[in-house]
């Protein structure tokens, strides 16, 4: 058995010490500033945009009417039927407006408005030079349907002035035309015309051979008649290899050529016949 002694002294319990350790002050609730209460005054961006607005317009005032910016001269280049001041009245453009004021696209529109120009470019020079490049649509053929109609070789029909053309042109027959402004058809017959214009360009056969007439009495088949006479005959379709024996048929006949009366371009083995 074991036996307890008692004590007569009671000990206290020892408290924990606890070190206090620096900590951050508790921020106050700060109420949020009530709205407006912030703001700048009104005024002020009011004031910087006034003040913009009139250094704009100040500058804008000062281009508009400075005698260095009135146009003093309008240059054209690559104009051939149409003479400078034609092409000047087309694009609307005169000197002596503010540089600023023209509208260069605008005047290109009012160039290509008229359909002998295939296309136009206008530029400012500043302080006082407006520059304009035409591009004229150049006749390639003359319809013939009641009257001669010139095209080009896209086959736009051409105005007058392009219609006195010096140079010689075949003539096509086959296509209709509903009006001066508008196109040729049908539709099948024209795209196989100029087709073929294009390869005779291309391959420089009228070098060697002047085409007098285009017939194209069907879609599938074209004749053409030069001015030495000879009957041409091509098939639908793959008109650069067709000329193409055509150029090498040429160039071997030499002097016979003057005998030649019809060739035949749909073989590959070209028949010539000859005058008697």
């Amino acid at each position: 058995m074991k036996w307890l002694t008692l004590s007569s002294k009671v000990s206290r319990p020892t408290r924990k010490l606890r070190t206090r350790t620096p900590s951050r002050r508790r921020r106050k609730n700060i109420p949020a500033p009530e709205p407006g209460s912030g703001k700048k005054p009104a005024g002020g961006p009011i004031l910087v945009l006034f003040l913009l607005a009139a250094l704009v317009g100040g500058i804008w005032w000062y281009f508009s009417r400075a005698e260095m910016f009135v146009v003093g001269k309008i240059e054209v280049e690559n104009h051939h039927a149409y003479t400078p001041r034609e092409v000047i009245e087309l694009a609307g453009l005169e000197t002596g407006k503010n540089i600023f004021s023209l509208d260069p696209e605008a005047a290109r529109e009012g160039i290509i408005r008229n359909r002998d120009f295939r296309d136009a470019q206008v530029w400012k020079f500043f302080p006082d030079v407006i520059r304009i490049e035409v591009m004229e649509r150049e006749p390639r053929a003359r319809v013939l349907y009641g009257q001669f109609y010139t095209i080009d070789d896209q086959g736009v029909i051409l105005g007058p002035k392009k219609s006195e053309s010096r140079r010689s042109l075949p003539v096509i027959r086959g296509l209709r035309v509903v009006d001066q402004s508008s196109d040729l058809y049908p539709p099948e017959k024209r795209d196989a015309v100029l087709d073929l214009l294009r390869e005779l360009e291309n391959l420089e056969i009228e070098i060697l051979i002047g085409i007098e007439e285009i017939s194209v009495a069907s879609s599938d088949l074209i004749e053409l008649k030069t001015e030495g006479k000879i009957d041409i005959t091509l098939g639908a379709g793959g008109y650069g290899e067709q000329l193409s024996r055509l150029k090498t048929v040429l160039e071997n006949l030499g002097p016979e050529l003057a005998r030649a009366r019809a060739i035949d371009l749909r073989y590959s083995k070209v028949p010539v016949k000859f005058r008697d």
